[in-house]
């Protein structure tokens, strides 16, 4: 009898055992409690998922380094539902090492989709621009106005909030008449979280005429470049070829012949430079 109490106690002890060591590797835990270059998932409320490093914690925001060399995702504290460090002997075989029927359910949790370079993105500009007005560095702001579908599924919805700024600007007086506008994108917000985009440059080029004054308007991998082409002699525009994948170009009148000018509400076509991957759930 004493030796059947003494073998219960022994394998109570070894399940009791087995699920602290669970507990204590599936935790979560409070992140100003991480050191920072700690490499962790974090969850928020709407099932996003975001992976890397921990690179500041400030009462507002968490900033993690991201999965692309030089590139960082912010991540609102308020939104933050659970914090867990990844294993650094494992990172990515924790998921594949468990049950296979685990497995299939955290799978159909968590999704994985990477949106691909040249993408083109619908976007609406919210910052008023002009070649004569604005400077180098004015931040720009934007807002997604068709939802980015992966298979059916929406990956980034309509609404999203998009930052860049201007990254060159000329008035006509300076180029001798000619006045530039350049400008990009830098940053995507999807609910709670901030990614770092990459983002072709929009750039446009007023050139005067006798008759008539238009702007140039290409969209490619460097500012200034001139995609459009101006009809000899006619009035109107001609629409130029497209430079590069996802390229969207076109000739516009521009304001008193002189300055280019792009008012608040402006249609853009907005093309990724580099891939851009998201998990949810």
């Amino acid at each position: 009898m004493t030796s059947l109490v003494r073998s219960s106690s022994v394998l109570l002890s070894a399940s009791a055992l087995a699920l602290v060591l669970s507990t204590a590797c599936n935790r979560t835990e409070a992140i100003e409690e991480i050191p920072a270059g700690t490499e962790v998932t974090v969850k928020t409320a709407d099932g996003t998922l975001v992976r890397g490093k921990i690179a500041k914690v400030e009462p507002n925001i968490v900033t993690l380094t991201g999965e692309r060399p030089n590139t960082t995702t912010e991540i609102t504290r308020t939104s933050i539902s659970e914090v867990k460090r990844v294993d650094p002997a494992s990172p990515r075989a924790t998921v594949e090492s468990r049950p296979a029927a685990e497995r299939r359910a955290s799978e159909a949790i968590v999704r994985t989709f990477t949106i691909p370079d040249n993408t083109a993105l619908d976007v609406t500009l919210n910052t008023a621009l002009a070649s004569d007005t604005s400077r180098v560095e004015q931040t720009v702001n934007g807002t997604l106005a068709s939802a980015v579908e992966i298979d059916g599924v929406t990956v980034i919805p309509a609404g999203s909030a998009l930052s860049g700024h201007v990254t060159h600007v000329d008035d006509s007086d300076k180029i001798k008449g000619r006045a530039e506008l350049a400008f990009r994108f830098t940053s995507l917000s999807v609910g709670s979280v901030t990614y770092d985009i990459d983002t072709k440059p929009l750039s446009y080029v007023a050139e005067g005429t006798k008759k008539d004054d238009a702007v140039k308007i290409g969209v490619g991998a460097a500012a200034g470049a001139v995609i459009g082409a101006i009809t000899g002699g006619k009035k109107g525009a001609a629409i130029g070829s497209a430079v590069g994948a996802g390229a969207g170009t076109g000739v516009v009148l521009a304001t008193d012949g002189k300055e280019i000018r792009l008012a608040e509400g402006r249609k853009l076509k907005v093309s990724l430079s580099n891939p851009l991957t998201i998990r949810t759930k």
